[in-house]
């Protein structure tokens, strides 16, 4: 449920609008977006896995931001579930503290 529409599910049943999309739907409606897209099926790849991937991607967005960007409630489910690490991003972090640390011993 979403208090920001009402007392109602954000995806609701086609014939039970009081119940939630069952998963099996779910799962339906994505094969059917990826093959309307003609994009390859990834294995993994679901409305989990691209939240995933919008979490991970936006690390760099306030974590208020993103939570009313995805949907969360709080930022707890971000950074347990949804964000993933990555060698990139910490490498950036790690560049970012080097040059902080060289500018001020001069």
């Amino acid at each position: 449920h979403n208090p920001g529409i009402g007392d109602a599910w954000v995806l609701p049943s086609p014939k039970y609008p009081e119940e939630p999309c069952s998963p099996t739907l779910m799962r339906t409606y994505w094969y059917g977006a990826e093959e309307a897209a003609g994009l390859e099926h990834v294995a993994g790849m679901g409305w989990h896995g691209l939240r995933r991937m919008f979490a991970t991607d936006l690390k760099h967005v306030p974590l208020k931001d993103l939570c009313a960007l995805g949907g969360w409630k709080t930022h707890h489910t971000i950074v347990a579930c949804y964000q993933q690490e990555d060698e990139q991003t910490m490498r950036r972090a790690l560049e970012s503290r080097r040059r902080v640390e060289g500018a001020g011993a001069r």
